[in-house]
């Protein structure tokens, strides 16, 4: 694997239940379809929930921890994220839990993780459930915490992510629906009402309206948990669909030079300082005005490594052998890295990643195939198409930065081509039969 890559742009999401994540549910898939590596941390499993579905949908109060993990499951799939994982904090009880030591847990996956980006509750939990605000104090201390040097270093070493972040509910939204700001959450007797945060203390309002599908695929997952009365019942469609469309954010923290300006760019000056010392002072290689010429190609070039890490994840979470399940990490990690090579040079010439979009046929394909021999093929006729076309692109005139990023995919899809081979000539001679 060539080591000049840039480094995976990483976000970690901290949430108290199963679907609070939707708070920014669009932000997840439009970065995880960036290639961003995600990983979404639920501190419990969402057991003392009230139950909205009907009684053939099973969930009960003996299972529903289970039914929730599920559909969370189900949702992270939605959004096209890989990494989840659990606390298994008790659910209504985090507030009441050893304070140190949940700080110490949060701040030992920062630790892990090194995200430049965290997202977590808002201080004023969205609403005020218990459980949301003790979270939200948390991740703050342990995004504190975690960058301290004298900090518990048996944790590992200090990582200071950079932005910690929260969704929230801009006041002119209130204003215009007051149907949502007179909703009230029923918990435990009490009526809790959503907050609304003033318009000019919000950071940044993200654009997330081509992954709105996903977003409400995600929240069909969450069944269990679908109120007929809910928040959305007196909002109409279209100011819910526009609301799902932007996400607004607040900057909690940040260890930035200055506050950022209001915007749609979540990464702008977002590199960690640990981070940044590693490079050893050296700058990023610069793309002149010339290398716009090679924009539409790094679209496409872009598009196909989005789609292709769509299907392995897919191809991921059907529980392949153990084999099997080692390359498609590697593959995911890989094309991961390339996302993230491929965007850094398309904002260096001043074009949007987000043109590039998804490859609806390509994906469609790779969902069809069935079994680990069709899988594995299905890689090494891809990975033959995409040398094929990136020795194309070596044919153009570009300026050397950019053919150092044809070479680069060309290198690492050799590799990862050989290795499903590899892998495929094992599964072959162990069946007596050849798979084409």
């Amino acid at each position: 694997m060539p080591s000049s890559f840039d480094t995976p742009r990483r976000i970690l999401a901290v949430f108290a239940h199963p679907d609070d994540e939707l708070s920014v549910g669009g932000a997840l898939a439009r970065y995880a379809a960036e290639g961003v590596a995600i990983t979404l941390v639920c501190a419990t499993r969402g057991e003392a929930a009230t139950i909205y579905s009907p009684p053939e949908y099973g969930a009960t109060p003996e299972n529903l921890a289970e039914i929730r993990t599920r559909e969370l499951e189900c949702a992270c799939a939605a959004l096209g994220i890989s990494d989840l994982r659990w606390l298994d904090w008790p659910d209504g009880g985090i507030a009441g839990l050893d304070r140190d030591a949940a700080v110490a847990q949060v701040a030992g996956l920062l630790r892990t993780l090194q995200p430049q980006l965290v997202f977590t509750h808002p201080a004023h939990g969205g609403y005020p459930h218990p459980d949301h605000i003790a979270i939200h104090e948390i991740t703050l201390a342990a995004w504190q915490a975690a960058a301290d040097l004298a900090y518990r270093p048996e944790l590992g070493p200090a990582w200071a992510a950079t932005r910690l972040c929260a969704r929230v509910h801009p006041q002119s939204f209130f204003d215009a629906n007051p149907g949502f700001a007179q909703f009230r959450v029923q918990l435990n007797g009490q009526q809790l009402p959503f907050f609304g945060t003033p318009d000019e203390e919000i950071a940044l309002t993200l654009d997330v309206e081509p992954w709105v599908e996903r977003r409400m695929a995600a929240w069909d997952c969450h069944a269990s948990q679908h109120n007929p009365q809910g928040m959305w019942s007196g909002v109409s469609d279209e100011a819910r669909r526009a609301f799902a469309s932007r996400e607004a954010l607040q900057l909690i923290a940040h260890r930035l030079p200055a506050a950022p300006q209001p915007g749609d760019d979540l990464w702008a000056a977002s590199e960690p300082a640990a981070a940044a010392d590693a490079h050893d002072g050296e700058a990023e290689t610069p793309i002149d005005a010339a290398s716009a010429a090679a924009g539409d190609r790094l679209l496409t070039a872009l598009r196909s490594r989005r789609t292709y890490l769509l299907i392995y994840q897919d191809f991921l979470k059907s529980s392949p052998k153990p084999d099997f399940a080692e390359l498609l990490t590697a593959l995911i990690a890989h094309t991961q890295e390339a996302i993230a090579l491929l965007s850094s040079a398309l904002r260096r010439i001043d074009r949007s990643p987000l043109r590039a979009g998804i490859n609806e046929k390509l994906l469609g394909q790779g969902g069809s195939r069935k079994g680990a021999p069709g899988k594995l093929n299905f890689i090494i006729l891809g990975a033959a198409r995409n040398l094929e076309w990136y020795a194309q692109q070596l044919a153009h005139n570009d300026p050397p930065a950019i053919q150092a990023i044809w070479q680069e995919l060309i290198a690492v899809e050799r590799a990862d081509q050989q290795s499903a081979k590899e892998l495929l000539g094992q599964i072959e001679q162990a069946s007596g039969q050849t798979f084409t």
